[in-house]
């Protein structure tokens, strides 16, 4: 794999007109018969951003030699609807005041109205995947929609949980990050007519490679840049989730001590980082870490083995090194 980072226009060029089109057809399926909705609805579509899982959609099947078809479209846009509608929860989940540099709908008007929201683009999402022809799409996302859901009240109910394990930290992530990665890569060859091999393969790639993602990101709140990140840092230590890092951390008696003691402690989330980053080594941390989402990634390129090469399948390979390589 490469070193550095690579911008994403790069890697998602063979998909750009397909990912255009999604973003505009995504203005008009979410626009809501009731006005009052309508700037929270922009607001929050101001959260799709990369649109990672999107792409896989297209690229996925691609790189086995298949085409697009007419459901890719509609699949993309249920993906990224149910992604946007996580991220909109996770603020308010997290207490988290900013998201793409913008400051996100609860900091604005409390959980209230980003709780409902974020039920309004799923159910959205969801009358979208029953038009489909094929119920495969729908039934494959009411299941992954149970397992977020599964995920995040796991982390919840062991918040603070000292006693917590990498085992555990591996079955939360893969619920609330990696299976959507995962059916976008499976939906995507399912739809082009792969072979229950080839699909298993692609959802393969796409869990380890969301397993990576989640990986990064839980070290970027704790060593990221806020202004270049774009979101609120420091959350995993306020609201007591132990995640990779944090976890390697506690091996060591003295830092599982020290650690509690800032996680436990009154000050803010900014406040407790700064602590961590002071008291601790957070860049030995993040090093173990990345080196656990590196090993993910290998995994996943190891999916491929079946894939011709092609243009496709280098993009798929850049995906899964932007992801190691990403700040943001």
């Amino acid at each position: 794999m490469t070193t550095g980072a690579i911008p994403l226009r790069d890697l998602t060029a063979l998909v750009r007109s397909e990912l255009d089109r999604v973003g505009d057809e995504l203005e008009i399926d979410l626009r809501p018969e009731s006005p009052e909705l309508v700037p929270f609805v922009k607001h929050a579509a101001s959260y799709r951003g990369k649109q990672l899982r999107a792409a896989l959609v297209f690229l996925a099947p691609r790189a086995l030699g298949r085409t697009t078809v007419p459901a890719h479209h509609e699949i993309a846009k249920i993906i990224e609807l149910l992604h946007t509608a996580t991220l909109v929860h996770d603020d308010v989940l997290d207490g988290a005041t900013l998201r793409r540099k913008l400051p996100t709908i609860n900091a604005m008007h409390g959980p209230e109205l980003p709780v409902l929201l974020g039920d309004y683009i799923y159910a959205r999402a969801f009358h979208m995947s029953v038009q489909l022809e094929d119920p495969t799409c729908s039934r494959e996302l009411a299941d992954i929609t149970r397992r977020i859901c599964q995920g995040e009240i796991t982390q919840i109910v062991h918040r603070f949980d000292f006693d917590w394990t990498v085992a555990r930290y591996d079955e939360v992530i893969r619920d609330k990050t990696a299976l959507l990665y995962g059916a976008a890569c499976k939906l995507g060859a399912h739809y082009a007519g792969c072979t229950a091999e080839e699909c298993d393969a692609l959802e393969r790639f796409g869990i380890e490679l969301g397993m990576a993602f989640q990986i990064v990101d839980d070290c970027l709140d704790l060593d990221g840049d806020e202004d270049v990140v774009g979101k609120s840092l420091g959350t995993d230590l306020g609201k007591g989730k132990l995640t990779l890092p944090l976890l390697w951390l506690m091996r060591d008696a003295d830092h599982a001590k020290t650690l509690r003691a800032i996680m436990e402690s009154d000050k803010t989330d900014l406040e407790k980082l700064a602590e961590l980053r002071q008291r601790l080594d957070v860049n030995a941390a993040v090093e173990h870490a990345h080196s656990v989402a590196r090993q993910r990634v290998e995994a996943a390129l190891g999916a491929l083995q079946g894939c011709r090469p092609c243009p496709e399948r280098d993009a798929l390979f850049g995906i899964a090194d932007y992801v190691l390589a990403r700040r943001r």
